[in-house]
């Protein structure tokens, strides 16, 4: 008598996980040990309260450029009432301003490598300064073109040294991802120079009638800026690449200390690394 055939159960299949997210510490189907992305980028989307300070009071540069450019268009009619200027004398005194743009930009980067990035913001701001004194107490026109042409000598000379600050700052080991985001402040500074010009030049010459509106303008506006970003930048890191490449190795290890987050303090060797990529 024949025995009945045995029966067979197919073994259960293996239960996978189609959620497709990996948990941090567990393995994947490859067989691959993953970790949490937000783990791996906490630490670089930090950005220290130096790096921002910095780039705040260098955009200042672009606010001073855009400023001038556009507070000649506001100030024109009321020093050509309290001046008795011709057409002509006002169209010099726009001109003067970018008659020294173009002479002092070519420069930037000689006082740029000479100076050191922040050294000639703080310079330019001296230079800025001397421009608004001259422009507020004028007695004259030919006052005012002198004043106008050394804003200009100065915005040009700034506005390089602050570019090439925060390009140096931004391409530092920690801070690459940010780095479009920090330059391009600048530029965009610009821009709000131009608007703030505009209201000033709307609150003094139209709002409040003032006849000698040029005065606060061209002195009292620019000064303020200027001496803003004085006082910022003076408490502000020398840019470490400069540093370095002068030789002044501690100072440029004490700067990329300041501007490094600090879940990365502690890594002494990668600061110093960096340091030594630009010796």
């Amino acid at each position: 008598m024949a025995s009945p055939p045995e029966t067979t159960h197919p073994e259960p299949e293996p239960v996978l996980d189609t959620s497709g997210k990996d948990r941090a510490g567990e393995h994947n189907p490859d067989g691959d040990v993953t970790k949490s992305p937000l783990n791996n980028n906490s630490k670089m989307s930090q950005i220290p309260r130096t790096l921002l300070l910095a780039t705040l009071y260098a955009s200042i540069s672009g606010l001073l450029f855009g400023y001038q450019m556009g507070v000649t268009g506001g100030a024109l009619h009321s020093l050509q009432s309290s001046m008795e200027l011709t057409s002509a004398q006002s169209e010099s005194i726009s001109s003067l301003f970018f008659i020294g743009l173009m002479i002092a930009s070519p420069f930037g980067g000689y006082a740029c490598d000479r100076l050191g990035r922040r050294s000639s913001m703080l310079y330019m701001d001296g230079l800025f300064l001397l421009a608004a004194f001259i422009m507020a107490v004028a007695p004259n026109y030919n006052t005012i073109l002198a004043g106008r042409f050394i804003a200009g000598c100065a915005s040009g000379i700034s506005l390089i040294a602050a570019v090439s600050y925060l390009t140096e700052l931004a391409s530092a080991e920690h801070h690459n991802s940010h780095r479009g985001a920090l330059v391009s402040t600048v530029e965009a500074s610009v821009s709000l120079g131009f608007l703030i010009s505009y209201l000033a030049s709307y609150a003094l010459t139209v709002n409040i009638y003032y006849e000698e509106a040029w005065r606060l303008l061209f002195g009292v506006g620019t000064g303020l800026l200027a001496f803003v970003q004085w006082a910022g930048m003076r408490k502000m890191p020398e840019s470490p690449e400069w540093l370095a490449e002068q030789g002044f190795h501690d100072k440029a290890h004490a700067a990329l200390r300041r501007i490094t987050p600090r879940s990365y303090l502690d890594d002494d060797g990668s600061i110093a690394g960096r340091v030594a990529e630009v010796e």
